[in-house]
């Protein structure tokens, strides 16, 4: 679901700089064989020991390749129980999945680079070779990991918090939804089909679920294996909201009060004009020297700096920012945005948290005491201009959250008839609409089609929920429908904005605003994460010899060159010839 994204340039902007975000966002996932084998007795004659060596290798060689005996390594906990090292394996695998996916999907949809950028990880270089970016990992020493290191210290965090949160859960009698039971105990079967479709897609052959498993996370998984992982994941990560939700709706409000006091700051919001002016980027002219383009990207800067200056210079007030946006819009600012629109240049109802995206000293100078209504500010951050206008300074927003669900049948950017390819979305979300409507049960309904429809995939899979929705984080279109005060739970709509046409179902309303709600969740996420640490070194769950622990040792070292072999193999070169060109 797209956010409040009202002044179309700082976009651009926001792309340089979402490596920063990326840092605050990176922790959202035995029994020991014996030395022995059967012992052999000489009563047997040559023919049957033969027979008998020849059935175990075989033996043998099937269960190194389902990974039967790998299943059996454990890591020794302090008090003597163990976790499976073929666990451990999933975790760290799919933390390096996560990571290197998502960087290879941004390079292929932006470029070359904006992987490492968006995410903190590049793709293209071995783990070892890059440091981490994020914050909520140091090594024992203080200094920064690499992100090998990381993976292997999420591997054991995840499998842990997993392991706690599912115990704790268990010993409260608390049980997992309905909802998110079913879609657990349905996840192999649609493994099944997955693996089925993507073979018809490519012309393959259709591999076995077990060769699939075992391919993606190592020998010692099985589809038993999986299928108890995904369980108590459900089970866990229920529990953990559940944990958040109640401990935030403990805090009074003489607390939550309190905690604003603090830093008001960190949680008013601020009205303001914005425009954006950057220099073009020159391509070079066919036969043109390299000092020819760099002089006219050179003046192309120059350009930019004499245009933001100029309109600068002649802002008188918020009726001039809007004409002189109009006025000084690129080509492509324009074929971006309605400039007759008011929403084009205002932003309202900014928080600190909603402008992460922006450099840091256009954040400072919005939220600064000394900062009045009207004042302009002109900020070059490197060629980048920004031109402020302050509307309204901080303030305490005090409308009330609410839950809403959508379905998003998206418009298709690339489509060559843009008229055709609104009014083929408009249909599907009115056919939806009138599915739900005439539906006997409306809420499984909306979300069936959600589930199957719904182009946004971020909210796709629980059902298109947004929660706490609250002033100044969507689009104009939808945020008026959701937070219309007389809206009621149940009610349906359909709500057009620039990114398609949303089917809206109206889930609750909270007799609190967005500032306590944030607080608590804050205190409360805060509050659970220092009990799971404590549960994390108690005896129960504490690893022996912690990280240096010998099992961990060596499966590291196993998961790692395994990882290095499949994805890494030709890094060192990659790495070489870029560092070639560049020189």
């Amino acid at each position: 679901m797209a956010t409040n994204k009202t002044a179309q340039d700082y976009r651009e902007e926001r792309k340089a700089r979402l490596a920063k975000s990326a840092k605050q966002n990176s922790r959202k996932s035995h029994r020991r064989v014996s030395g022995g084998g059967m012992s052999q007795k000489t009563k047997n004659t040559i023919t049957l020991i033969i027979c008998a060596a020849a059935a175990l290798a075989i033996a043998v060689v099937a269960c190194l390749n389902l990974g039967v005996f790998e299943r059996f390594k454990t890591i020794k906990t302090v008090d003597g129980k163990s976790y499976s090292a073929a666990e451990y394996e999933y975790y760290y695998k799919s933390t390096h999945y996560y990571y290197f996916n998502m960087s290879q999907q941004y390079d292929n949809y932006y470029g070359q680079g904006y992987g490492a950028m968006y995410s903190g990880f590049d793709s293209s270089k071995a783990p070892e070779e890059q440091e981490y970016v994020g914050e909520d990992y140091k090594l024992d020493d203080g200094t920064t990991p690499t992100w090998k290191q990381y993976f292997e210290y999420m591997a054991l965090y995840n499998m842990r918090r997993s392991i706690v949160l599912a115990d704790m859960a268990k010993k409260a009698g608390y049980q997992a939804t309905e909802e998110e039971t079913s879609e657990a105990a349905s996840m192999l079967d649609n493994l099944r089909d997955n693996i089925k479709e993507n073979a018809q897609q490519n012309n393959g052959q259709v591999v076995s679920l077990g060769k699939y498993l075992r391919a993606n996370y190592g020998k010692g998984m099985s589809e038993a294996m999986f299928q108890k992982i995904v369980d108590r994941e459900t089970l866990a990560n229920s529990y953990y909201n559940e944990l958040i939700k109640k401990t935030g709706e403990s805090y009074t409000a003489d607390k939550l009060e309190e905690e604003y006091k603090k830093d008001p700051a960190a949680y008013n919001s601020v009205d303001f004009r914005i425009f954006t002016i950057t220099a073009e980027n020159v391509e070079a002219a066919e036969g043109a020297t390299a000092e020819e383009t760099q002089a006219a990207q050179t003046k192309a800067a120059e350009d930019a700096k004499k245009k933001a200056n100029e309109m600068f210079g002649k802002i008188t007030d918020e009726a001039s920012f809007k004409t002189l946006a109009a006025q000084y819009a690129s080509k492509e600012q324009k074929d971006a945005s309605d400039f007759s629109k008011d929403e084009t240049t205002l932003t309202a109802y900014a928080r600190k948290d909603t402008l992460s995206g922006m450099p840091e000293s256009v954040v400072n100078w919005l939220f600064a005491d000394t900062t009045k209504v009207g004042d302009k500010k002109l900020i070059d951050e490197n060629g980048t201009y920004y031109l402020l206008m302050m509307i309204k300074t901080q303030y305490k927003d005090d409308t009330n959250v609410v839950d809403v669900r959508h379905i998003l049948y998206q418009f298709d950017e690339s489509a060559e008839d843009a008229e055709k390819d609104k009014a083929e979305k408009k249909s599907s979300a009115e056919a939806a609409l009138k599915k739900i409507n005439e539906s006997a049960d409306k809420l499984n309904t909306f979300l069936e089609i959600c589930a199957e429809e719904s182009a946004d995939t971020g909210s796709n899979q629980n059902g298109g929920l947004y929660e706490h929705v609250g002033k100044g984080q969507y689009v104009k279109s939808f945020e008026e429908w959701a937070l219309d005060p007389d809206r009621k739970e149940g009610d349906l709509g359909i709500v057009e904005t620039e990114y398609g046409y949303h089917v809206m179902y109206f889930e609750k309303a909270y007799n609190k605003p967005l500032w306590s709600v944030t607080i608590a969740d804050k205190l409360a996420d805060e509050e659970v994460k220092n009990t799971l640490d404590t549960a994390y070194e108690s005896k129960q769950y504490a690893v022996e010899g912690g990280e240096k622990n010998a099992m961990i040792k060596k499966l590291n070292a196993k998961i790692y060159d395994e990882l290095k072999s499949t994805y890494y193999a030709n890094a060192a070169e990659t790495t070489a010839a870029a560092t070639a060109a560049a020189n």
